[in-house]
């Protein structure tokens, strides 16, 4: 898979991904967010209520480094931090509703340069590829779940860029 000829499994998928997350840097520049914010809105908007942790999880992203991007999403009235009705010391996430105007917009972005990147390829080639990505990140996280890493816990989100 990894190996010297720059064709391989291993140099296609880095390309492919550094391409995509190049790309999308460069449309949301504009929008004077990064690629991690970004994505912290985009898990908000799909699972709002998340705690800091359970978001840090989501992202694959230690939980002070998370603390410091909420408060910036914060500090640009992104979003809001709320008590737990049940715990006062927990505090839930939740993107503010002057935030919905530009989260379309970023929306409408991802649409565009997941069909730029999709151009020529056909649903039943999307939905293939979607299926054997999944299946190697299976097999990935299991293998490193049998040697004892512990990075095979964070290891829950799908291969959702090309899905949505």
């Amino acid at each position: 898979m990894i190996g010297k000829d720059n064709n391989s499994l291993g140099a296609l998928l880095h390309d492919v991904a550094h391409l995509l997350r190049t790309t999308i840097d460069r449309e949301v520049e504009p929008y004077n967010l990064t690629r991690a914010k970004w994505q912290a809105l985009g898990v908000l908007d799909r699972k709002e209520g998340v705690t800091q942790s359970e978001l840090a999880k989501e992202l694959e992203l230690g939980v002070a480094t998370v603390g410091r991007l909420v408060e910036r999403l914060e500090a640009r009235g992104f979003i809001e931090r709320r008590p737990d009705p049940i715990d006062a010391r927990v505090k839930r996430l939740f993107i503010q509703d002057a935030a919905r105007p530009e989260l379309d917009e970023l929306e409408e972005v991802a649409t565009t340069v997941r069909k730029s990147a999709l151009r020529g390829i056909n649903t039943a080639e999307q939905a293939e590829l979607v299926r054997l990505l999944r299946k190697m990140k299976r097999n990935l996280s299991a293998l490193f779940c049998t040697v004892g890493v512990m990075w095979c816990s964070r290891v829950s989100s799908e291969v959702s860029f090309l899905c949505a």
